[in-house]
């Protein structure tokens, strides 16, 4: 008897949506992917390209009575001075929030047997966990309509974990432990906020975990400041926010105005950011001598490994492979995980009906 159970993982974040589409049928390799975390309000029926124009790489989504578009060209979408950042700490349960996971879902739907998801894994800021991974973990299972064409997909099954301890699972796949596994600190500098997370196994240590507001938004918007600044441009925050995070995410040039303008010699301006952040995990942890390895992840790994090293000098500290996916990475192992105890059940209760 086969039984194959599709597994997925989205980490829908402030800044970004990070999620997997399986594996690679040759490699094996976990396929991931993200787009922006934005979701303007769009119109019924809106043309996105028409004629000779490229239609733009988005969705439109309907949730709440409402259109939300989402997708890797949403930026083509907005005006310049639109807020589209829901920073609040009930985001989750929110329509932006459930427009952002079925714009993901989208993207799944070529890889999708039966437009079915066995066993979805999400993940939540430390902040919002506690108060919130049962009801989103409700939230989620059954049929969603998740398109403006009317495209359904189902979802069995749906767990919430701690985004840290996604990239804790993905350290553990490149660092195989053959006896006790690690005791780690994982530091995850997401868009809203810092996540630590200290755990061996699946086992957590709650009373060393937790999240600071001092995340790369706040990072962004000092960049932004100081250049706006420094060269007394007219332009909101807001507007060069995107462009700085475009720039930064995509390797490519920071351009204003059609002009190309170097941005390294402002994202200094971030460092009392990120120096607060890691004051804030020291404080927290201490000297952390029972701490086997620190594991930096998250989009914004780069910005915050200087600062960290600084503070925990005698630790071994690891920045993950590609680590603004390295949660969802994880999530997914997990999700495996589950699909095989999952599967184990249903081969017993067959056989018990048969």
């Amino acid at each position: 008897m086969s039984l194959s159970i599709t597994t997925r993982a989205i980490d829908v974040g402030y800044g970004h949506i990070k999620f997997s589409d399986g594996r690679h049928p040759t490699s094996q390799i976990i396929r991931t992917d993200s787009i922006p975390s934005q979701s303007p309000i769009a119109r019924p029926s809106v043309k996105l390209g028409a004629g000779v124009m490229k239609q733009r790489d988005t969705f439109l989504v309907p949730v709440g009575g409402r259109l939300f578009e989402v997708g890797r060209d949403v930026h083509l979408a907005l005006h310049g001075k639109q807020e589209t950042e829901v920073m609040d700490e009930n985001f989750c349960l929110g329509d932006a929030y459930a427009a952002r996971l079925f714009g993901a879902i989208n993207y799944m739907v070529p890889n999708l047997p039966a437009d079915v998801i066995d066993v979805l894994v999400l993940g939540l800021p430390l902040n919002t966990y506690r108060k919130h991974h049962a009801a989103l973990a409700k939230r989620f299972v059954g049929e969603h309509e998740i398109n403006e064409r009317g495209s359904k997909i189902q979802i069995k099954t749906c767990h919430v974990y701690p985004q840290p301890l996604g990239s804790y699972m993905c350290y553990l796949a490149t660092n195989p432990c053959h006896e006790k596994a690690p005791l780690a600190l994982s530091i995850d500098p997401g868009y809203n906020t810092v996540d630590w997370f200290v755990c061996q196994g699946m086992s957590a240590n709650d009373s060393l975990s937790d999240a600071v507001p001092r995340g790369m938004g706040a990072v962004l918007r000092a960049i932004a400041d100081d250049i706006i600044k420094t060269h007394g441009f007219d332009a909101t925050p807001v507007e060069l926010v995107r462009a700085i995070d475009r720039s930064l995410t995509t390797k490519t040039p920071f351009e204003l105005y059609g002009q190309r303008f170097d941005i390294e010699k402002h994202l200094a301006a971030g460092d009392d950011v990120v120096y607060e952040a890691a004051q804030a995990i020291k404080n927290s942890i201490g000297s952390g001598s029972d701490i086997n390895v620190i594991i930096l992840t998250g989009g914004g790994a780069s910005f915050y490994a200087k600062a960290i090293a600084e503070k925990f000098p005698r630790h071994k500290v690891v920045t993950l492979e590609e680590p603004a996916l390295a949660n969802v990475r994880g999530f997914h192992m997990i999700g495996e995980k589950l699909a095989k105890s999952l599967g184990q059940a249903l081969k017993m209760s067959a056989v018990a009906t048969a």
